[in-house]
């Protein structure tokens, strides 16, 4: 179900987070850091936020404004998810620079990574406290039927997906690693 889908992806995008905050953590100690996996994280929430989570989202949010009403928190959404593209795409080339080896001010690129980082987990928690749970609580299964068929994009996540896209390749290695840390 598509509900299902969208919390998958958003428990996706806070294991990347984790792996900015871990970067964040090392360059506050004055440690060195792999800028290009950063590149790849910011890339990966950017491209596939932008063609397949928000879009969904976005589907489903309008779906519930036009059969239930606007309620504040939704309505906002659309608007918060172009914003937040807006955003990561200023940051990525940040990292860009940084990767053409122009100089960028470590405290302000620290600075600007700690608040890309809070204003995705913001937006990840909002949507998981209170949107989600609203639109779960209020669609019925023809609801869920027809957002569903309205979806018509081949989700082939290109770094949690069978197929990982050779442009986050060091990025699915990353996680891979973790994943045997873990046990």
């Amino acid at each position: 179900m598509m509900i299902e889908r969208i919390r998958r992806e958003h428990s996706y995008m806070t294991r990347l987070l984790a792996i900015l905050s871990k970067k964040l953590h090392l360059l506050q100690n004055e440690q060195k850091i792999n800028y290009s996996l950063v590149r790849e994280v910011v890339d990966y929430l950017s491209s596939h936020s932008e063609v397949a989570h928000h879009p969904k989202e976005d589907l489903m949010y309008n779906y519930y404004m036009q059969n239930y009403g606007e309620k504040a928190c939704i309505a906002d959404l659309e608007t918060d998810h172009k914003r937040l593209a807006e955003k990561t795409h200023a940051f990525l080339d940040i990292v860009d620079m940084i990767l053409q080896d122009v100089i960028v001010p470590q405290d302000i690129f620290m600075n600007q990574l700690a608040d890309f980082i809070q204003v995705q987990k913001k937006h990840l928690e909002f949507e998981e406290k209170e949107v989600l749970p609203l639109i779960d609580k209020t669609f019925t299964v023809e609801d869920w039927q027809y957002v569903e068929s309205q979806w018509t994009y081949n989700e082939d996540d290109p770094v949690f997906g069978e197929t990982i896209a050779d442009r986050y390749k060091q990025l699915a290695q990353r996680l891979r690693e973790e994943r045997k840390e873990q046990f």
